[in-house]
């Protein structure tokens, strides 16, 4: 009996034993804050930690990935809600964990002032791509709103977004994370519109393998699912980390760690889903509601068996509710401060009788603007502040509506947040630029549903905050991380970002640019006759004068204590030789200081092949102290 119990122990060994180890993941797109978690898990020692060896693949082949997980070339791929048609037309898929429980993808435009609203897509230009399966979140918006194809110029998708910048597209499908970040890096306004917001929230980034894995690899296909959810939790919680490992490790596309956090900061609230549900939770509700867009679609017609795609583990059918002592003592000090709140409003309620003073009080407590209104958005109630700012006694206010308080503008904007918020029917929050006393003031007001009565309805509950004065403050800050005090030109931490950007667009586009390193001659010998002062004088007085003779597309920067660098986007190196040389007459013929002659030396040169941000900075700065070496008050460039 013994032996037979060893040898049984022994086969069930040998069957664990064979579970793949070495696993390839395949990615759906090039290396960049989007697959964040599957390189936490890696990096971190999640997947060792489990006794895995996993390789991840960028995308590099046009191949489609149900292929290469069915081929065998990848044991786990990442895919979209049209996995959904794959799996219905016979394609053994099962669906891991939805890491976005919201799509990235939507419409992208930089013509805010033509387009407003979908209604202003008739005849414009649009590049997208024309897999109706990818795109499906897209016609659906499209669709709902009474706009075809038809009604559209669509072009080629050629995911560049200076098209979209140089009006060569009107609109281009884009994703959230990417194309934005890169439009207010370069402080260029832009409009989007997400399906979302209208209806059609769809999954993105569907972690996936086969059947046939599982069954074969039921243990590595569950330390995989925990490992990876691990390293997705571990990278939201540690963004800024997160995002220096991508820029260290895989950056393959070249992208700034300043790129990297905002697109952290976009993604985490496609992931993180507001209803508490965990990283990676796939819900049949919401599958079915996918799935019934692509029968309106046309793309099937048939039914779909969820148990049969979704993965077993996954959160929809294991929610555990566990506590840590430390999140159990959380919840207990919670309860207790909700008691002894319930217990100050029982014994205030006990105190004032009249409920509509207590409220009245509570209200006009308040600094915040606080109001609320029936469903036809007619005023029935405000706080003191709200009165003052609308400059009417409640008593003529009520049963008001905006159009009659508000001038037509303001009063469209308050109607548009107001029926959005009973669309949505949930808290939405919006910034609100008004004109008050001939001055522009920030508002944030946030608005939610609001039951007034048991039998009247529905209406608008709203406290608004006038947030200028933080508005400004904030903007000083941000201002101030990239502008050099004194000079009130940018700085080297700035130059760094704009010369990666360069570069890389360089490197994909052939995008020509230059670059002029000045230096102000012998300014050491100013400061030590003449003192700081003056000196700081004279930085002032030459900044002042280049930025007079440079075009609004040329960036000046002071990189270091006398030393400045002029970027020239898309000029050639006799063009940027140019305004180099004239710049360095111009401060020769100043005269800045009495009687003394102030000079530059300068190098310029154009990007070449292979360039990196070292290599042309170093070409520009020995140019510069070429000119030095020869005479000062001169400029050097190179000969491409």
């Amino acid at each position: 009996m013994t032996k037979v119990v060893f040898i049984f122990l022994l086969i069930i060994n040998s069957l664990f034993a064979q579970e793949k180890k070495n696993i390839v993941l395949q990615l759906n797109w090039l290396n960049q804050f989007q697959f964040a978690g599957y390189y936490v898990a890696k990096e971190k020692g999640f997947y060792k930690n489990v006794g895995l060896n996993v390789t991840i693949n960028e995308l590099k082949t046009k191949k489609e990935l149900v292929n290469l997980v069915k081929e065998g070339k990848a044991d786990f791929a990442v895919g979209r809600s049209s996995l959904l048609l794959n799996k219905i037309n016979g394609d053994d898929i099962i669906a891991i964990a939805a890491i976005y429980q919201s799509s990235p993808l939507m419409l992208l435009t930089t013509d805010i002032e033509n387009i407003k609203s979908i209604d202003d897509f008739k005849n414009k230009k649009i590049m997208i791509t024309p897999d109706a399966e990818y795109t499906a979140s897209i016609t659906a918006m499209l669709h709902a709103n009474n706009i075809k194809y038809n009604d559209l110029e669509v072009l080629t998708h050629s995911f560049n977004i200076d098209d979209l910048i140089n009006k060569k597209t009107d609109l281009m499908a884009s994703y959230i994370s990417n194309e934005p970040v890169k439009l207010e890096q370069k402080g260029i306004r832009y409009n989007i519109f997400h399906p979302k917001n209208f209806g059609f929230d769809f999954y993105s980034d569907i972690l996936f393998t086969s059947s046939k894995f599982i069954k074969e690899n039921p243990t590595t296909t569950l330390d995989f699912y925990k490992a990876t959810i691990k390293g997705w939790e571990y990278a939201f919680k540690n963004k800024i980390q997160t995002a220096q490992l991508i820029f260290d490790k895989y950056n393959t596309q070249n992208k700034t760690l300043l790129s990297l956090k905002k697109e952290a900061d976009l993604l985490e609230k496609l992931a993180i889903d507001k209803n508490d549900k965990e990283i990676g939770t796939l819900d049949e509700k919401k599958l079915q509601s996918i799935l019934d867009t692509f029968k309106v679609l046309g793309l099937t017609k048939s039914d779909l068996d969820f148990d049969d795609f979704i993965y077993e583990e996954n959160n929809h059918k294991t929610l555990i509710f566990e506590l840590s002592k430390e999140q159990q003592i959380l919840v207990l000090m919670f309860i207790m401060f909700t008691l002894t709140i319930f217990l100050v409003i029982l014994y205030s309620t006990k105190q004032i009788y009249n409920k509509r003073e207590l409220l009245s009080s509570v209200l006009n407590s308040s600094d915040d603007l606080i109001f609320y209104k029936d469903k036809k958005l007619r005023y029935i109630g405000c706080n003191k502040v709200f009165e003052k700012f609308v400059e009417l006694p409640k008593e003529v206010l009520m049963g008001k509506d905006d159009f009659e308080v508000f001038d037509k503008e303001t009063a469209n904007l308050f109607r548009t947040h107001d029926l959005n918020v009973l669309d949505k029917n949930k808290l939405l929050v919006n910034d609100e630029w008004l004109n008050i006393d001939g001055k522009l003031r920030l508002f944030q007001t946030k608005k939610m549903p609001f039951k007034y009565s048991s039998s009247s309805g529905i209406g608008i509950l709203g406290v608004s905050r006038d947030i200028t004065d933080l508005y400004e403050i904030q903007k000083k800050l941000e201002e101030q991380a990239t502008i050099d005090d004194l000079t009130k030109t940018y700085n080297r931490k700035l130059f760094n970002e704009r010369l990666v950007e360069k570069i890389e667009m360089y490197r994909r586009y052939d995008s020509i640019f230059c670059i002029a390193m000045l230096d102000i001659d012998d300014f050491k010998n100013i400061n030590d006759t003449y003192g700081h002062d003056v000196g700081d004088k004279v930085l002032i007085n030459i900044c002042n004068i280049i930025k007079k003779h440079i075009r609004n597309t040329d960036m000046l920067f002071r990189v270091g204590g006398e030393e400045f660098v002029i970027i020239y986007p898309k000029n050639v190196l006799k063009e940027a030789y140019i305004s180099t040389e004239h710049i360095r007459k111009m401060i020769e013929q100043s005269r800045i200081l009495d009687n003394i002659k102030t000079t530059v030396s300068i190098g310029v040169t154009e990007v070449i092949e292979n360039d990196d941000e070292d290599t042309i900075f170093k070409r520009a700065d020995d140019l510069m102290y070429y000119s030095k070496n020869n005479g000062k008050n001169r400029t050097s460039r190179s000969i491409n």
